[in-house]
């Protein structure tokens, strides 16, 4: 009896020594994937993903956009965006991303009416990798006429010396 007792304790040592070594495994990997996606983001072109005119935006990934690219005379609007293949600088154990983004909008002339540099500086280090990033600007068209009108954001990787650019046109209607 008292062999099988011990039989018994020894597998349950055994079971959770498995367990924990798996944990172990299972953290490792993560950290290669990640690791992983540093390189390849690293190595890609800068650029802008899931660009939309919003209504509103929650977080991540979640938003509310308008169905089509016209806005109501005098509203708020929203654009969301999730900078693409931004370049992740590693020191020691240390993460860094650091961007800055302008905005510029033109009339259907091509006629600038609102130049912002520099109006987003997301500078962020930290000891874990910061892979889901978004960002959203925001515009008040106050009492700007109906008509088209173009929104330009333009982002500058500053660790990488490079810069990205989209544009989109959206109606102003009464």
């Amino acid at each position: 009896m008292k062999t099988k007792k011990n039989c018994l304790i020894g597998l349950i040592f055994l079971g959770v020594f498995l367990l924990m070594a798996n944990i172990t495994f299972a953290q490792e990997t993560v950290l290669e994937l990640k690791e992983r996606i540093i390189e390849i983001q690293n190595k890609g072109k800068l650029g802008f993903r899931n660009f939309t005119l919003c209504k509103n935006i929650i977080t991540y990934g979640q938003y509310v956009s308008y169905p089509n690219n016209q806005v109501k005379a005098g509203s708020k609007i929203y654009f969301y965006y999730e900078p693409k293949n931004l370049f992740t600088n590693r020191r020691g154990n240390t993460y860094q991303v650091w961007y800055t983004q302008d905005i510029i909008v033109r009339d259907s002339n091509g006629k600038e009416l609102l130049n912002s540099p520099n109006l987003l500086n997301f500078n962020h280090q930290s000891i874990s990798p910061v892979l889901d990033i978004y960002a959203k600007n925001s515009l008040n068209l106050g009492k700007l006429p109906p008509g088209k009108y173009e929104f330009e954001a333009v982002i500058h990787d500053k660790l990488k010396a490079t810069s990205a650019k989209t544009t989109y046109i959206f109606e102003i209607i009464p």
